[in-house]
């Protein structure tokens, strides 16, 4: 809440910047101009976020930043998955303008999926937390419908646009990472030894810091 201070809530503002750019930088990367445009997206994002939450007159907390951090997440997520349906129609001869139709399209139902069952879990939050509980499950409710809308509708309203213009011939969407079917199935048993290590490292430090330690 407030009480932790100024210094607290300032590193808490410098770690979400730090991401923030960390994220728009991913995607120009990742997607070329189609990254570009999810970052224009994702800024509108960010400011109708803050612009709601001065206009109800909310107290940025700490959990109200992690609130908006998730959300920031969030609306990444539903860009990355319409862009690798749009990759997939792409790599099956689409052209760019039924690619991204399709991609938008098949991309739907798991966008609205993963925004709804974390909109049930703001709500719980809500209903059954109190004080900086409450603010985060406020910001994570208003983040949620600002990220649909700047992903959904002001995405393909800059796509729709380049299509009229005549631009999406010229929109490439960079292939950084070229092999993704990787064979991770195959590393299950490093994967299984390594966890149950880390698991047995951790029980082990629990058990040898002893219960006064824990007050």
């Amino acid at each position: 809440g407030p009480e932790l201070g100024a210094d607290s809530i300032a590193a808490g503002e410098i770690a979400s910047l730090v991401a923030f750019a960390g994220v728009l930088v991913f995607m120009a990367l990742s997607y070329g101009w189609f990254g570009m445009i999810a970052n224009v997206a994702l800024i509108l994002n960010v400011a109708m976020l803050f612009g709601l939450l001065s206009a109800i007159g909310a107290t940025l907390t700490l959990p109200g930043i992690a609130g908006i951090v998730l959300t920031i997440g969030m609306a990444v997520d539903a860009n990355v998955l319409v862009f690798e349906r749009i990759r997939e129609e792409l790599k099956n001869k689409r052209g760019p303008a039924r690619a991204i139709d399709l991609g938008y399209e098949k991309a739907l139902s798991a966008i609205i999926d993963a925004n709804i069952t974390t909109f049930l879990t703001a709500g719980i939050l809500f209903i059954m937390g109190s004080g900086p509980v409450r603010g985060f499950a406020v910001t994570l409710f208003i983040g949620i419908v600002m990220s649909m809308y700047t992903s959904l509708f002001v995405g393909r309203l800059v796509f729709d646009i380049c299509e009229r213009k005549q631009w999406m011939q010229k929109l490439k969407m960079m292939n950084t990472v070229g092999k993704t079917n990787w064979d991770f199935l195959s590393k299950k048993s490093i994967a299984a030894t390594v966890s149950l290590a880390l698991i047995l490292v951790g029980v082990g430090a629990l058990v040898s810091r002893g219960e006064d330690n824990l007050d």
